[in-house]
């Protein structure tokens, strides 16, 4: 079939059938991959989803644990803080509010800072 005369016809169902075969075996190997997660994940979705059914939301409530005395400790350094770096006395300085402002700098840029100013 495939000697020195090879029609056009020929070459074209022998290139047809050959990515068919091709096409064929990445088909079957895409549902023994499929197959794998059938296999392998099948349990941990039943684990997930008997435990959402365990976990019930809780009401999230703001737990003020700020102390009265913590408060005005830290309204005195901060006051401090301010006087020193402003050179004024600490009795011309009112701090009306102190808001927390939340970190978003990672626990180890923290640290290296703190190295750095010691």
């Amino acid at each position: 079939m495939l000697g020195d005369k090879v029609t056009l016809s020929q070459a074209l169902i022998v290139t047809v059938f050959s990515m068919g075969i091709v096409f064929l075996a990445l088909l079957i190997i895409s549902y023994i991959i499929d197959g794998f997660r059938f296999i392998f994940y099948k349990d941990n979705k039943k684990v997930d989803k008997e435990q959402k059914k365990d976990i019930k939301p809780e009401k999230s409530v703001p737990k003020e644990t700020i102390n009265e005395e913590d408060d005005e400790e830290l309204i005195a350094v901060i006051t401090a803080a301010i006087a020193a770096s402003i050179s004024r006395p600490a009795s011309e300085i009112k701090v009306r509010n102190i808001r927390r402002i939340p970190t978003k700098t990672p626990i180890w840029a923290r640290a290296g800072r703190l190295k750095q100013m010691n």
